[in-house]
């Protein structure tokens, strides 16, 4: 034969699995550390196919190598005919084996859960439990990281687990761990994605303090190789910097979340003096409504100015009413609203100038009801 019997390209797992040890090692000898956040769907637009609104809810460690050592890639800094433009992009080299091992595969779910503290029933807030969960299942919170497995599903806004909560869980994402199948389904869509997708986030820790987005991934060749030995041992991962657009990223790890809250639209709400009691905590859930899970508007809570009864919140949904209760999920805080807020707010964009078009509109578009050509002026 022409070519080497002891080396086989397809089939020689004791070199592919050396190859592959030797290129984690390499990884791990000169890369760094980073956070890796896989993308989850939160609105999906069947019609084109995309995602119109996204959610970060898990965060994993994973070392990968930079391979643009000199400097990012990409134009930087430019004007472009839709303004100032940053591209900065940057190539990242994760190894294949460590991937598999540390990101999980989730099924994707739908909604929010509530449940109180030492209790085993969740509530859930456009949830589809029938459709989605099976008893059995094990569901993870977001942010409070806990895991429980279900026991009964009453109704797609309202099951059963098996383990009373060890805190209160407000209006968090959730997830499902599945396990890779020893033999593959025919249809492989009906698995989660085991590789970096396009969407996904990855985390900077300091020096760097940056959040890039996963633009394309090399999958099937890296480095001018096409399945070295058989075997592909890493991705090729090209990034450039993150551009909010008010994505849910809830992971629980503060240093990451305050992302959101920094560049998402905030409202002031103007509360009525002595028309109720308590004090709003930084964070926490606020709503109007019979409860959390059937609130006609939510938000989470930026600042409190008791003074002067004004709440200014973030991550909205919905539209706030006046003269309606705005209470805390968990601080039990409630007053009135005086009137509803009209103004969105971007504190921490400079580049912001939707209040200021706001305030100047009046004198730049005129309202009157007055023929231009018949009766104006």
């Amino acid at each position: 034969m022409a070519t080497n019997s002891y080396v086989r390209w397809w089939t020689d797992t004791n070199e592919q699995n050396l190859l592959q040890g030797l290129m984690t090692e390499a990884i791990k000898f000169h890369g760094f550390d980073l956070v890796y956040m896989p993308r989850s769907m939160r609105r999906e637009d069947t019609l084109y196919n995309e995602d119109i609104l996204s959610k970060f809810t898990s965060t994993y460690s994973i070392e990968a190598y930079l391979k643009n050592v000199t400097g990012w890639d990409g134009q930087g800094n430019f004007l472009s005919k839709f303004g100032l433009r940053v591209d900065d992009k940057m190539t990242l080299m994760i190894s294949r084996e460590r991937f598999d091992e540390i990101i999980p595969r989730a099924r994707l779910t739908t909604g929010q859960i509530s449940a109180e503290a030492g209790g085993v029933v969740i509530t859930g807030n456009n949830t589809k439990f029938r459709s989605e969960l099976k008893v059995g299942d094990t569901i993870i919170t977001s942010r409070s990281g806990q895991s429980r497995t279900i026991v009964s599903i009453e109704s797609n806004t309202k099951l059963t687990v098996n383990t009373p909560y060890a805190s209160a869980v407000e209006a968090e994402y959730f997830s499902i761990p599945v396990a890779t199948p020893t033999v593959l389904p025919t249809d492989r869509s009906i698995l989660p994605p085991s590789r970096p997708m396009e969407g996904d986030l990855i985390y900077f820790p300091e020096p760097l303090n940056v959040m890039m987005e996963v633009k394309y991934v090399q999958h099937e060749k890296a480095s001018g190789q096409f399945y070295p030995l058989g075997k592909l041992t890493f991705y090729e991962v090209e990034c450039e910097i993150f551009t909010y657009n008010h994505e849910v990223i809830e992971t629980g790890d503060p240093s990451i979340d305050v992302y959101a809250q920094t560049y998402e639209y905030q409202q002031d709400l103007f509360l009525v003096q002595e028309s109720g009691s308590g004090v709003y905590e930084v964070g926490e859930h606020v709503y109007q409504g019979r409860n959390l899970a059937d609130s006609t508007a939510s938000a989470d809570v930026v600042s409190w100015d008791a003074d002067n009864r004004i709440l200014r919140i973030g991550n909205i949904k919905g539209e706030f009413a006046p003269a309606t209760l705005v209470v805390g999920y968990a601080s039990q805080a409630s007053y009135y609203l005086e009137e509803a807020p009209n103004t969105m707010l971007m504190p921490n964009t400079k580049a912001a100038d939707n209040t200021y078009l706001d305030e100047q509109d009046n004198d730049i578009i005129d309202n009157r009801e007055i023929h231009r050509i018949v009766g104006g002026v």
